[in-house]
């Protein structure tokens, strides 16, 4: 059965990957995917270590929303859309894609922890997966407003 959802998790996100890559933006999947994961795993870790899956869907749902209502209600993007998962800031703080890795990393190495029955440590890796997206949100700089604020 676990197998069956995390084969089933892993063909949603190939779908999903494709459908950024038809439309060229296969470098938002790779930003937030993982940070999605990443909070879904690190969010288990410490409350349900038996739903790795359901809450790893749950956190790349909320790290997509923007993406979502982008895409089918036409809203552009704003500094209020940090509130899913950093998904504005985690573009313009320091190192995007090592910062991602490391949120999946220390969420899914929590979440690891916690199964295995190292509930502190799996509580100390979440935290500090948490706590890697939020310090990159703090130190992002702010979105460009122009085109000439666009570094080349």
């Amino acid at each position: 059965m676990v197998v069956a959802a995390w084969v089933g998790l892993i063909s949603l996100e190939g779908l999903t990957a494709r459908t950024y890559l038809v439309r060229g933006t296969w470098w938002h999947w790779l930003l937030h995917i993982p940070v999605g994961w990443g909070v879904g795993l690190a969010v288990a870790a410490v409350v349900a270590p038996r739903w790795p899956v359901a809450l790893a869907l749950l956190g790349q749902l909320a790290s997509m929303v923007p993406d979502l209502m982008f895409r089918f209600m036409r809203m552009p993007h704003t500094g209020a859309m940090d509130l899913w998962l950093g998904h504005i800031s985690v573009h313009t703080g320091p190192s995007p894609v090592l910062v991602c890795l490391g949120v999946l990393l220390l969420g899914g190495w929590g979440w690891l922890a916690s199964a295995a029955g190292h509930r502190v440590v799996g509580s100390l890796l979440a935290a500090g997966s948490g706590g890697l997206l939020l310090t990159a949100c703090l130190l992002a700089a702010p979105l460009p407003s122009s085109l000439s604020q666009i570094p080349r």
